[in-house]
């Protein structure tokens, strides 16, 4: 039987594999660094899965909410945050839903290889979510792939949108972002770096654009 486009197989890689990555990735330690230039305390680890990034961040001091949607996932990291004496601010969620967090909430929100995981209408809906919990100023990081696996089998559901036919992930949309696609996301924001990693990965680093001030009455003449 097809697996359902909505399915998600999180869950079972993670009780089959377990804490899937130990490290932090590399660029997310140039990311720590400007997120400490830019005064930015609230952290959200958007899809954190078993933990690399929430850990990392955490111990960097940032006060750091990891959201995911497999239980699995959000039992690994919190079993590794209380391993390394850390506090584990974790809540489920799917980042194709509104997110459990209040307007503002955050100064940044960090994600590695999540959002891609949809049809590209979702994919916007997640980029207002994301631009809805993110305080005026504050920073976005995204990575996401530039391209597929030339060794899978796919199916094309939509343009730029491919679905694995077998594998771990079968049955999952993955949508394929250019540059320009990934950057339009957030039309509004300043774009501080836009990068091509290793020919496989875009990372966008961006800011919010801060509140803008409200002018004052204009002074009545006497």
């Amino acid at each position: 039987m097809p697996i359902p486009l909505d399915a998600q197989p999180w869950d079972a890689i993670f009780r089959r594999d377990g804490r899937v990555f130990d490290s932090p990735a590399p660029v997310v330690h140039h990311v720590a660094e400007v997120l400490e230039d830019r005064g930015c305390r609230r952290i959200v680890d958007l899809g954190c899965g078993s933990g690399r990034h929430a850990v990392f961040l955490t111990q960097r001091g940032f006060n750091v909410i990891g959201l995911d949607n497999s239980p699995k996932a959000l039992s690994l990291s919190r079993e590794w945050l209380t391993q390394e004496g850390l506090p584990a601010r974790l809540a489920l969620a799917d980042v194709r839903r509104p997110l459990p967090l209040p307007s503002g909430a955050c100064d940044a929100v960090v994600s590695t290889q999540v959002i891609h995981h949809a049809w590209v209408d979702t994919v916007r809906g997640t980029a207002r979510e994301i631009h809805r919990i993110l305080r005026p100023g504050g920073v976005v990081f995204l990575s996401v792939p530039s391209g597929t696996d030339p060794e899978d089998t796919l199916v094309e559901i939509e343009p730029g949108t491919f679905v694995p036919t077998s594998g771990d992930e079968a049955g999952l949309p993955h949508h394929i972002f250019s540059a320009e696609e990934l950057a339009s996301l957030f039309p509004s924001y300043a774009v501080l770096e836009l990068d091509h990693i290793g020919g496989q990965i875009w990372t966008l680093l961006a800011i919010r654009p801060p509140r803008r001030r409200r002018s004052g009455n204009p002074a009545r003449s006497s």
